[in-house]
């Protein structure tokens, strides 16, 4: 059985949602055929290799990194058989972003920054809990993530900054997420969510309403983790910001969402991901079956990864290809 090295929100999300898929995507020691990027997910990479090399440039400086070149983001991001598609429609999705002004608001908000704006393609750390007057009785846990940006403006609101493209690909779209403080490019409406109470935080307009988690618990377990390996204490307040662009037909709205990850929630989050990275160092990874029973388990998974990793039968692979998680 493979060591995890890290956790990330994915690999997180991965174990809530199927143990056996976590044990195939990270703990056999040979893996799988890794699951193709979808023509969805490429899109988004690709928006995000747009705004981030746009971003960068316009702050530092053209060339300064060359890890922040268009191609370079763009190739790093978006496997090769979707570039074609990938780049119009992520080119698309920028210049809808940019032409709304939900890129120039930012702008204006990290060229105004103390100090230099964080653009991250991976940050991984030892995060620990630490609470006065409680005793952890649990070591740290090594977390890895890729927050899109992180800043600290002027008057001290500390804000992570996410991105999301949202229906695409989809027949049907995406609706925005609720609770938003603005919405651009919508013929219907050009102010906050009914269900948004918008009030200024610091110099950022914050929806005090609620949290993110009541809304999207997966966003808001993917952005306290950025939070905490950009350098901020769990269970502190800092803004969490997500642009989504919710997809629909054709047309494409901008929902900037400003709010915050309640400490309950980030204390929570913290002590699963202890919990799962407990679990995944020892010697017993399914909780529900007797010791035993989980090394059978995993000796049967061991056995399926093996048949999707060969040349052989091609029934066999497709078998234990549409059985995985089952």
């Amino acid at each position: 059985m493979r060591k995890v090295e890290y956790l990330s929100p994915t690999s997180i999300a991965k174990f809530e949602e199927s143990v056996d898929d976590f044990y195939l995507w990270y703990l056999v020691e040979k893996r799988p055929p890794k699951v193709p990027q979808t023509q969805p997910m490429s899109v988004g990479s690709a928006f995000d290799a747009f705004v981030k090399s746009y971003l960068h440039q316009n702050l530092f400086g053209k060339g300064k990194d060359p890890r922040f070149d268009l191609i370079a983001l763009f190739e790093a991001q978006v496997e090769q058989r979707n570039r074609d598609f990938a780049y119009g429609a992520g080119k698309h999705c920028f210049e809808v972003y940019q032409k709304c002004g939900a890129l120039s608001d930012l702008m204006i908000h990290l060229s105004s920054a103390v100090g230099e704006p964080r653009f991250e393609l991976e940050v991984r750390g030892v995060i620990n809990g630490y609470r006065e007057g409680v005793t952890m009785t649990r070591e740290g846990v090594v977390l890895l993530g890729k927050p899109d940006v992180f800043f600290i403006n002027a008057h001290g609101a500390h804000v992570v900054i996410d991105w999301k493209v949202s229906g695409y690909c989809s027949d049907y779209g995406a609706s925005p997420l609720p609770g938003y403080v603005s919405i651009r490019n919508d013929p219907k409406q050009n102010d906050q969510h009914r269900d948004a109470c918008p009030m200024m935080m610091n110099g950022i307009m914050v929806n005090i309403a609620t949290y993110l988690e009541y809304y999207r618990s997966d966003w808001a377990t993917q952005l306290a983790i950025y939070g905490w390996l950009c350098g901020e204490e769990i269970g502190h307040e800092f803004i969490v910001g997500i642009d989504q662009l919710a997809c629909r037909h054709g047309s494409i709205r901008v929902a900037q969402h400003r709010t915050r990850v309640s400490a309950a929630y980030q204390w929570k989050v913290f002590a699963r991901a202890q919990q799962i990275w407990e679990i995944v160092h020892s010697n017993h990874i399914f909780r529900d079956l007797s010791p035993e029973d989980s090394k059978a388990r995993c000796e049967l998974l061991d056995k399926q990864a093996e048949i999707l990793c060969q040349d052989g039968d091609e029934r066999d692979r497709w078998f234990a290809q549409v059985t995985r998680g089952m």
